[in-house]
């Protein structure tokens, strides 16, 4: 018998033999074992050494403990040691006392073909009995007595070899090496994933506590396999993969701000250009109109010796919008090209719009890493005029989905359209990126999986002269009519901003109505709507506060609208 170590001394190895070169032992074979080998061999259940010096009964190898064997290491492995499987003490044996023997109160059926231990169970003798790991039990004494102790090797012996019951095994040391490594790796992928805190606490534990569970079962079987490295690598590998996004989190919010401003100081001296008209003749004023300007036709040179033009997509006052095959990617996948032209070629307003474009693509590039933004798979200029190579999502804008095209929309509708794109904004806006141009024709519904995508980002816009759709302000402030609210076509749009667009969004689908047609409060400025429709109290105060003409009444935050919803 030999305890695991000398701090807690609990006895969870059983010594069969051990070779004593001094003759310090007149028998080889620990009492347990010996008694174990006389019982089996009398029903001709011999034992043997295989030619590795490994214990066998019968057809039963008993594998020897090693200095490094399961999570042992440098385990003192001298003699032939097993590790104790324990039966529960009181399933051990029938207990019987020798006055009960002497008196003729035991029965002989529980005796006869039974292998009988002799000895004492007193608790006044701490030399010869042991810790075992059933001495935290609060119905077991703290100590088991060495006859038990003798009584569970044998049974041990006997029930593995007569009964097949399993020993305790254990995987080499690459196999939990492996184990560990994978449960490593499963918890950097959970955090990866996961990175809703509330989420990740749900999946995280659910993982946590399933390890447990194959753990025990696996341990219920006779396997002895590494929980608590498994589950501090689960744990240590989900923390440093948070941590390790959260820096870079805040690295890629650190850049877009720092593009954010190069881009705001590009927009006022931009703007101070674009109205010093005395500066430059006539001629640098008269900008060609897309429909005027050069049209890329298919057949046409590759753009970047590499995109080849299919089709237009639309025309307006920023360029066109063309699909290309990348003829330099595997399958020749479509994307989209967009082609902005600059207002004026004068080399001061292609100097500060050279810097617009550079900024606002960089931020895209950062933003396209949302599975709701397209991403920004390149950017590029040629002959003065400025590229944006986009993923393209297939599938059809919500304009289609909203009034005249189809009927008035209903609550569930404009909660779930609400939900999908504040989330996208939640993202958007934490790296204080404003849209700024959020409206029907700039949400894609995905035909692959029916997500909304955000599409169209730009201050790029400011390069260029308004559109039909923009107002007279746009070379200050970009925006729709009806969707924009009042601060951002005084050119000082807010992360509230975009919120106003969305919530006007709403209201149109539900209302049927236009926001450019809904009139505002003569003492307040807030759109009224409420009269055009039956709307639940609660997504109607949502839809109020999300439109406020000040934006000071408005919801701050994205998140704070999704509070709201989930509410409901």
């Amino acid at each position: 018998m030999v305890a695991d170590n000398e701090n807690d001394q609990i006895l969870r190895r059983s010594l069969l033999f051990v070779h004593s070169p001094e003759k310090k032992c007149t028998t080889s074979f620990a009492f347990g074992a010996l008694i174990a080998i006389h019982y089996l061999d009398k029903q001709g259940i011999k034992y043997d050494f295989t030619t590795k010096k490994d214990f066998q009964l019968g057809k039963i190898l008993f594998p020897r403990l090693q200095a490094n064997s399961g999570s042992y290491e440098h385990l003192d492995a001298e003699g032939y040691q097993i590790l104790l499987n324990y039966r529960h003490p009181n399933s051990i044996a029938n207990q019987v006392t020798l006055t009960q023997v002497l008196s003729g109160q035991v029965k002989p059926s529980l005796i006869k073909d039974r292998l009988v231990i002799i000895g004492t169970t007193a608790a006044n003798f701490p030399q010869s009995s042991f810790y075992t790991p059933y001495s935290a039990l609060p119905d077991q004494p703290p100590r088991m007595p060495a006859l038990l102790i003798h009584a569970q090797i044998a049974s041990q012996l006997i029930s593995t070899v007569l009964d097949g019951r399993p020993l305790i095994w254990y995987w080499p040391d690459w196999a939990e090496l492996i184990w560990v490594w994978g449960w490593s790796l499963l918890g950097g992928i959970i955090a990866g994933r996961w990175q809703n805190p509330l989420l990740l606490l749900v999946v995280g534990g659910t993982t946590l506590l399933g390890l447990v569970v194959i753990c025990v079962v696996l341990f219920l079987q006779g396997g002895w396999i590494p929980l608590v490295p498994s589950a501090l690598a689960l744990v240590i590998s989900s923390i440093c993969v948070i941590a390790y996004t959260n820096y870079q989190n805040q690295r890629q919010t650190q850049v877009i701000i720092l593009q954010v401003e190069k881009q705001q100081e590009a927009i006022v001296q931009l703007n101070v250009l674009l109205e010093d008209k005395t500066a430059l003749p006539d001629s640098y004023l008269d900008f060609p109109s897309p429909v005027d300007s050069p049209e890329i036709k298919s057949g046409d040179l590759l753009l970047g010796g590499r995109y080849k033009i299919s089709q237009v997509l639309g025309a307006g006052g920023f360029g066109r919008t063309y699909l290309a095959q990348d003829t330099q990617r595997p399958g020749n996948p479509i994307c989209v090209v967009k082609k902005l032209m600059p207002a004026r070629q004068d080399t001061r307003f292609l100097q500060v719009a050279r810097r617009l474009f550079n900024s606002e693509a960089e931020i895209l590039q950062s933003l396209g890493k949302h599975h709701q933004i397209p991403e920004l798979l390149a950017y590029f200029e040629d002959d003065q005029e400025f590229y944006l190579i986009q993923e393209y999502i297939e599938g059809h804008t919500l304009s289609e989905e909203l009034p005249p095209v189809r009927n008035v929309q209903n609550e569930s509708f404009v909660i779930e359209m609400l939900k999908q794109v504040l989330e996208v904004l939640e993202f958007v806006h934490h790296h204080r990126v404003i849209h700024r141009d959020i409206k029907p024709a700039n949400i894609i519904r995905c035909a692959q999986d029916n997500r909304l995508v955000l599409i169209d980002f730009g201050a790029v816009k400011l390069m260029q002269p308004p559109s039909s759709e923009q107002t007279e302000l746009a070379t200050v402030a970009i925006g729709t009519r009806g969707y924009a609210p009042p601060e951002q076509f005084a050119g000082h749009p807010r992360l509230c901003s975009d919120i106003y667009a969305l919530g006007m969004i709403a209201i149109q689908a539900i209302t049927g109505i236009p926001p450019q047609d809904l009139h505002p409060d003569p003492e307040t400025g807030n759109i009224m709507w409420r009269q055009t429709v039956q709307v639940s109290e609660e997504l109607a105060a949502i839809l109020d506060k999300m439109v406020c003409y000040h934006f000071s009444d408005r919801y701050q935050s994205a998140t704070a609208v999704l509070q709201d919803l989930k509410r409901m």
